[in-house]
């Protein structure tokens, strides 16, 4: 019999294709269940300053559509709940906040930040030959800030 996070993980991977299938959208300010994959490219964990055991990291999630969010992922291993709230940022998308929650000891969450279009590629006089995008990610525990930058993607090839 599968567990009960192993069926909501399953059930939300078509939820978070939908999300990338279409745009612009965004889950802000609420925070979901998450569960990162190949499709995921991730920042490393930084512990947050305000909590030993409070960790979160800066995704982007960028579909076959050339779509993309950030997410700000957050996971409580520290033996007691702590109260989050954040802000996603991305060089392609609108500003998203991330409403007060009190996420449990154990507790693995995330906030997905507005979807929209990568950028294509642009070339001449005054762009850089490198044109990349990503994001930031601002986490709130128990009142104190800290952020951390999202891994970046490539602009989009034209023909």
């Amino acid at each position: 019999m599968k567990s009960k996070s192993s069926l909501l993980a399953a059930a939300a991977a078509p939820a978070g294709s939908l999300i990338l299938a279409t745009a612009p959208a965004g889950a802000a300010p609420y925070w979901q269940s998450v569960s990162t994959n190949s499709t995921w490219s991730c920042a490393p964990t930084v512990v947050h300053t305000a909590r030993a055991g409070g960790g979160f990291q800066a995704c982007l999630v960028r579909s076959a559509l050339d779509n993309a969010q950030v997410v700000l992922v957050v996971v409580n291993n520290s033996p007691s709940a702590v109260t989050v709230s954040g802000t996603v940022t991305a060089d392609f998308a609108a500003e998203a906040g991330c409403s007060s929650y009190t996420l449990a000891a154990g507790e693995r969450r995330g906030c997905f930040g507005t979807t929209a279009h990568v950028p294509d590629c642009l070339f001449g006089a005054g762009y850089p030959d490198e044109q990349t995008y990503g994001g930031a990610v601002r986490l709130t525990v128990n009142g104190v800030a800290d952020t951390t930058q999202s891994p970046r993607t490539d602009c989009v090839a034209t023909a």
